[in-house]
């Protein structure tokens, strides 16, 4: 859903930005579209669960509550276009150890999918959490059949480590170790996700330099 009017704080919500990616808090608004993606079955099956109940007054509830628990050994954050259009989420969660955490992402809009849209994601959120926190390893696990997450994956510095079943379905756990990713951040093998420098502002006229005769 794209914010034709974004509001007044919208960015005091803002905590990363990439070229083509604003990651933000999440607004109760955001509730509508996270509905819709969990309600989805390709997508409930992607992320490795069932389609959200169809009460959206009990979605909200659950909602509200994930939202109180922030900073509670899990955040959740939104994922934005660059033109402030909502397209997914990001999280860890299962933090209560403070060494190691848990991944989680959803690119809910089908059309944005396969554009390495996730990977710039994932790249903006684990800066964040490496500056902010101080997990050694941050985990995930994703379908063993779902090879463009995979690659995504693995380009966004992480590495398979076990395949582990849940529920019938074969999950590849995947790392990202601190002091190496760190390593491979200022290496550059992440510039994919940086922010372009200084850029010029659409209405300002190109620099012409003037020789002293004029």
């Amino acid at each position: 859903m794209t914010l034709a009017r974004p509001p007044a704080d919208y960015d005091r919500l803002v905590v990363a930005r990439g070229p083509n990616l604003i990651l933000r808090r999440r607004r109760r608004e955001d509730a509508i579209d996270e509905f819709a993606w969990r309600r989805d079955p390709e997508t409930a099956r992607l992320n490795g669960q069932h389609p959200a109940p169809p009460s959206f007054a009990r979605f909200l509830e659950t909602f509200e509550q994930e939202w109180r628990l922030a900073g509670h050994g899990r955040d959740q954050l939104a994922i934005d276009t660059i033109d402030r259009e909502h397209i997914g989420t990001i999280m860890y969660y299962n933090a209560e150890a403070g060494d190691s955490a848990e991944l989680g992402i959803t690119i809910g809009d089908p059309r944005r999918r396969g554009r390495g849209l996730g990977r710039e994601a994932v790249v903006l959120f684990l800066r964040r959490l490496f500056a902010a926190h101080p997990f050694r390893d941050i985990y995930l696990h994703t379908l063993e059949s779902n090879l463009p997450a995979r690659r995504a994956f693995t380009a966004a510095g992480f590495s398979p480590t076990v395949v582990v079943l849940r529920q019938g379905e074969r999950y590849v756990r995947m790392e990202a170790r601190r002091e190496w990713w760190l390593l491979w951040d200022m290496e550059g093998r992440f510039a994919f996700a940086d922010p372009p420098r200084n850029p010029r502002p659409p209405d300002t006229p190109p620099f012409t330099s003037l020789s002293l005769g004029e």
